[in-house]
């Protein structure tokens, strides 16, 4: 999750600078045997849908970067409505009413009760939130963060429709600039540096050039499969909008070599993640304003698909959390509906 106040810089650095990192020119030219290597042998480890998804998970409490948001306990959850299991969906919801404190709304964190490391991780969605003032994420940490090392693997805000992957480490972690097809976050000198420490806690992020990968833009398709890698060679991701899921992955023996060019690759000749990456816990929430939608609200959101204009614009409140006090009902378009999250490995 991107936690710094610099999140605002996002909205005006759409594009990336280039940058050379150690190893780049080695890393290209030993890219295509690292694919070719992991070309098949993945099996099914685990498929979990319904009830299945969420043993695997804890309900989180507290807050996080100074959102709204009040993560409530699993008990809490279940009596108010906010997660429920329906057509083998898991419906994640936020709360679209103020608490008694007049200043947060309930909604869901779920943490995994196992860590993850190598392997190649599908998780199939079938609607996420939209509405000015959400910030939904499926993320993954590590220990010790920033060294654990962090993945986030679907992130935005509002109604952007662009969604951004991106990773967090400790010194030393670099984003090659060939071997995926989104662009980065940020420019400058630290573009590709995925050191949190030296990008004010942002690490590099890489957003989809093409629309309609996250939020009210993939809902409008039926949303589709991310797909998350993580192998010696490096850490890969993609999404897939409903109507383009690759056949191998429905058939339950994906072959990620034969897929598209990756949205995001952060190649092990820049940063090995045996060094970088510590195995993961992996978390689904839905914060509500804090810094980052809260940073961006008189924007227009071009950069990040969301061309209806500004929130200031759509709901005429001038903060974040005037128009999230002021209209809590609208947070019922807040929620999640997750059909199943898949593991393979070799």
């Amino acid at each position: 999750m991107r936690t710094a106040a610099a999140l605002v810089a996002l909205a005006a650095t759409a594009t990336v600078a280039s940058a050379h990192w150690p190893g780049a020119d080695a890393a290209n030219a030993r890219k295509r045997h690292s694919d070719i290597k992991r070309s098949s042998g993945y099996q099914l480890s685990g498929y979990y849908a319904g009830q299945d998804f969420l043993n695997l998970f804890d309900f989180a409490t507290g807050s996080q970067n100074g959102g709204l948001a009040n993560f409530v306990d699993q008990e809490t959850a279940w009596n108010q409505g906010l997660v429920e299991v329906k057509k083998g969906e898991v419906h994640l919801r936020t709360a679209s009413w103020v608490n008694p404190d007049g200043n947060t709304l309930n909604a869901i964190k779920l943490t995994s009760k196992a860590a993850y490391a190598e392997g190649l991780y599908l998780w199939d969605i079938a609607r996420m939130p939209q509405v000015c003032g959400s910030w939904p994420a499926i993320w993954s940490t590590g220990p010790d963060w920033p060294n654990g090392g962090e993945i986030d693997l679907v992130e935005y805000v509002s109604l952007q429709s662009k969604n951004g992957f991106s990773v967090h480490t400790g010194p030393g972690c670099w984003a090659g600039s060939t071997g995926y097809s989104a662009e980065g976050m940020l420019a400058g000198a630290n573009s590709l540096n995925c050191d949190a420490h030296a990008t004010d806690s942002q690490g590099c992020g890489f957003r989809t050039t093409q629309n309609a990968t996250c939020g009210v833009g993939a809902n409008a398709k039926g949303a589709g499969v991310y797909a998350l890698e993580w192998s010696s060679a490096g850490i890969k991701a993609w999404y897939f909008p409903r109507g383009q899921v690759p056949q191998d992955i429905k058939d339950k023996n994906p072959n990620p070599w034969s897929w598209s060019t990756p949205d995001m690759y952060i190649a092990a000749e820049g940063c090995n993640p045996s060094t970088y990456f510590q195995p993961q816990t992996l978390v689904v929430n839905s914060n509500i304003c804090g810094t980052w939608p809260e940073g961006v609200w008189h924007t227009d959101g071009d950069y990040s698909g969301q061309s209806s204009g500004s929130c200031a614009a759509l709901t005429g409140a001038d903060t974040c959390r005037d128009y999230v006090l002021n209209s809590a009902h609208d947070f019922s378009h807040a929620y999640w509906r997750i059909k199943s999250f898949s593991v393979y490995n070799y």
